[in-house]
């Protein structure tokens, strides 16, 4: 743990100078309005509620499957899972640089699942 002094204060500044610099970006802002169209979709939110509710029964019952191939080919829960990639690509790139100015044996996790990423794939910087 750090001790409390003008270097923690520091770190803090430009934690919130960088938080504020990744908000401000256009993967950021795309994810924002795709979130927003997505949630503001009344009849895609009806759809989605009624998947989760009969989700233990997707097997069994082949219009819960249906409904659930009808939300993923959505155009705009597509928007979004594209918005929420990118995002994960600029916040993957940016814990990579700060790892690698630390030390290049440092693993981050890179999850990417367009690129071909896993959930649990670490990558060697």
């Amino acid at each position: 743990m750090l001790p409390i002094d003008e270097r923690l204060f520091e770190i803090d500044a430009v934690l919130e100078a960088l938080t504020q610099e990744v908000l401000a970006s256009s993967e950021a802002s795309s994810y924002r309005l795709a979130k927003k169209a997505f949630e503001e979709d009344a009849d895609l939110q009806e759809k989605v509620a009624r998947l989760d509710e009969n989700r233990a029964f997707l097997t069994y019952r082949p219009e819960i499957r249906a409904l659930q191939k009808e939300i993923a080919l959505n155009e705009k829960v597509y928007q979004l899972k594209l918005a929420e990639n990118e995002l994960q690509a600029l916040l993957s790139a940016l814990t990579e640089k700060i790892a690698a100015s630390i030390s290049p044996t440092i693993a981050v996790n890179t999850y990417n699942p367009i690129k071909g990423g896993t959930k649990h794939a670490h990558r060697r910087i």
